[in-house]
């Protein structure tokens, strides 16, 4: 009876240490890491190129903010050389000019035309009349033959009002349609000086809100300066807000499904590598693709959110590392 509550006693206590030895590896589990590179960028940028001048497609500067500097709202990023445009401006304003000068004068003289055939008309109105009262007052006092002659003379007077009502009718339209063309060219000229003058103020861009000037290199890994001369459409500076900062980073494929929104992450600056910083997975990307022409390792892009940033150290472009905690809990 004694041995076997030994036993019994003995058999509880092995089990006991046995389920404390499991839990204890279980707290002491350690937490998987994927590690990967990245850099700082700012979750609101705002690219610049050149503006949309009507019939321009060259651009040339002459005045760029020198980069890395801070652009405030307002302030001129790059102007363009504006030669070409206050040229066709002074060329528009002559050509509105003349236009206005050519209405005015249609004017003046319509309305001069307009007066003599007016007069005529209204002479050959009052020449009818007389001939008509007098052809009508001569029936049975005069001989048939006088009363003839006044019957033609009536007619003719008659037919010479209707000659000049028409040529006052046909004058008018005519005029009109002149008007109205002379017009329709000084609204044209107005519209496309008006456009000059607008393209003329575009020439010089200014920075639409706060930020950091970062040039962008073209195809050729080249970037802008004072004295280019470039294409509408090509994108030249990137404006990022220093107060929006994130990481970029690059996952490698192999990693990609371990990788969940809402993780945890370390990130270390290149350039300040004694600091350590803190942040959450906040968006993955949605597909996979090579990380450069030179390296053919495939990697998907992740944007990681810092909890407490440094603006006072962090800028857009700075390499990082970062590592991603996977298990923990």
């Amino acid at each position: 009876m004694t041995r076997t509550l030994i036993l019994t006693v003995c058999s509880l206590f092995i089990l006991q240490s046995c389920e404390q030895t499991t839990s204890i590896k279980a707290k002491t589990e350690t937490v998987s890491i994927v590690e990967a590179n990245g850099e700082l960028a700012s979750s609101e940028t705002v690219i610049i190129s050149p503006p949309f001048v009507n019939r321009q497609w060259q651009y040339k500067i002459t005045f760029i903010a020198p980069e890395g500097s801070n652009a405030k709202k307002g302030q001129p990023l790059i102007k363009f050389d504006n030669s070409q445009i206050t040229q066709k401006l002074s060329v528009k304003q002559s050509e509105l000019n003349t236009s206005k000068k050519a209405l005015e004068n249609i004017y003046l003289t319509t309305k001069a035309e307009q007066e003599k055939q007016k007069l005529a008309l209204a002479e050959a109105i009052m020449k009818q009349d007389k001939s008509e009262r007098k052809w009508k007052n001569s029936k049975g006092l005069e001989s048939r033959l006088e009363v003839k002659n006044l019957a033609v003379q009536y007619q003719l007077a008659k037919n010479e009002a209707k000659r000049l009502e028409r040529i006052s009718s046909k004058s008018e339209q005519t005029t009109l349609a002149k008007i109205a063309i002379e017009k329709s060219k000084v609204e044209r000229l107005q519209i496309e000086l008006v456009e000059l003058q607008e393209g003329l103020q575009k020439m010089t861009v200014t920075s639409p809100k706060d930020g950091i000037v970062m040039y962008l290199s073209d195809f050729n890994g080249n970037k802008i300066s004072s004295g280019d001369t470039v294409w509408r459409g090509r994108q030249l500076i990137e404006l990022p807000s220093i107060d929006k900062m994130i990481v970029k980073g690059q996952i490698l494929e192999a990693d990609a499904g371990e990788i969940n929104i809402g993780q945890n992450v370390e990130i270390v600056l290149d350039a300040i590598p004694e600091r350590i910083f803190k942040g959450k997975i906040s968006q993955l990307g949605k597909i996979f693709r090579r990380k450069s022409n030179e390296q053919a390792n495939i990697i998907f892009d992740t944007d990681i959110t810092l909890n407490d940033p440094d603006l006072s150290l962090m800028r857009p472009g700075m390499a990082t590392r970062i590592k991603v905690m996977i298990n923990e809990e």
